[in-house]
């Protein structure tokens, strides 16, 4: 039983090992990406993971309307919302919105 100790240690290491390098890390990436989407509010203009991006006009439980350009407001899923954008391309997103295009 004892030549099995040292076996059964250096399993146990390695699953260890496994779900701190693995698990915790994608358990954390998961509670930020659920903390951000939560947090969304009209106002904030942010980038879809398809690339578009727009001012948030309302939010529900699970869709997002946004405005894209002027007189041009489309909805998509909240996951679909990827990240809020920076106060550079927020403000170039104003402006191609005034201008209703490119």
């Amino acid at each position: 039983m004892e030549q099995w100790l040292p076996i059964v240690a250096w399993w146990v290491l390695l699953l260890v090992l496994f779900w701190w390098l693995l698990i915790v890390p994608q358990q954390r990436q998961r509670r930020e990406r659920e903390k951000f989407l939560s947090s969304l509010k009209p106002g904030d203009e942010v980038a879809t993971a398809d690339g578009i991006c727009g001012r948030i006009l309302s939010v529900d439980e699970n869709m997002v309307t946004l405005r894209i350009a002027d007189g041009v407001d489309i909805r998509v899923l909240k996951s679909g919302i990827m990240r809020r954008l920076t106060k550079e391309e927020a403000a170039k997103l104003r402006s191609v919105i005034r201008k209703g295009g490119g």
